[in-house]
């Protein structure tokens, strides 16, 4: 219903989120779930912050790339390509060493209390409006670092001392990296790449 009135009121609109599901979601991709224009509404609280809301539908499932690139997305958004891409790597890191991780994309980036956006939504719940442009910086990060390139040396954690304390496992750990407002690390026990 809600759907049917943006599209009688809004018809461009509808248009517009057509076009952003094509940007998105590339032939080859799993996209057999329907979308409508209300499932990708997202509602922000404050910059930064994600406002987890139920709304009518049932949203569609992200591919394993879509969720990567929309975990690096959420991680990096105000860093440059090169931070983005670091990210990536060690989600890849992540998946490959099965740290904190079973090896898949959703084990990984899932993995309750590792990835900060995803610990108190689902991606399921949560809706998104997304600029194309940073989401396609995104998912190309993530399709560049699955040929194995190091881009921070094996790190398998990261976080930003701008936005929060340092936490226990970076005094520790081996620092390998600082790229943008991240700093990277390799646990005590794993070898740096």
């Amino acid at each position: 219903m809600f759907s049917a009135l943006l599209e009688k009121k809004y018809p461009l609109l509808s248009f517009g989120i057509v076009i952003l599901i094509a940007i998105f979601l590339p032939d080859g991709t799993n996209n057999t779930a329907a979308f409508s224009s209300s499932s990708l509404l997202t509602e922000y609280s404050s910059p930064g912050t994600l406002n987890a809301q139920h709304v009518t539908g049932t949203p569609a499932p992200l591919s394993d790339e879509h969720l990567a690139a929309l975990t690096i997305y959420l991680e990096a958004r105000g860093e440059s390509f090169a931070g983005k891409m670091a990210v990536a790597a060690v989600i890849r890191n992540r998946m490959e060493a099965q740290y904190q991780s079973d090896g898949s994309v959703k084990g990984t980036v899932l993995k309750r209390f590792q990835f900060q956006p995803w610990n108190q939504a689902k991606p399921e719940d949560v809706r998104f409006t997304i600029s194309p442009s940073r989401m396609r910086d995104s998912l190309l990060a993530w399709k560049m670092v699955q040929d194995g390139r190091e881009v921070v040396q094996g790190a398998l954690l990261f976080y930003n001392p701008r936005l929060v304390e340092a936490p226990r496992w970076a005094t520790v750990s081996h620092k390998v990296a600082s790229i943008g407002g991240h700093e990277f690390f390799v646990p005590p026990g794993r070898q740096q790449v």
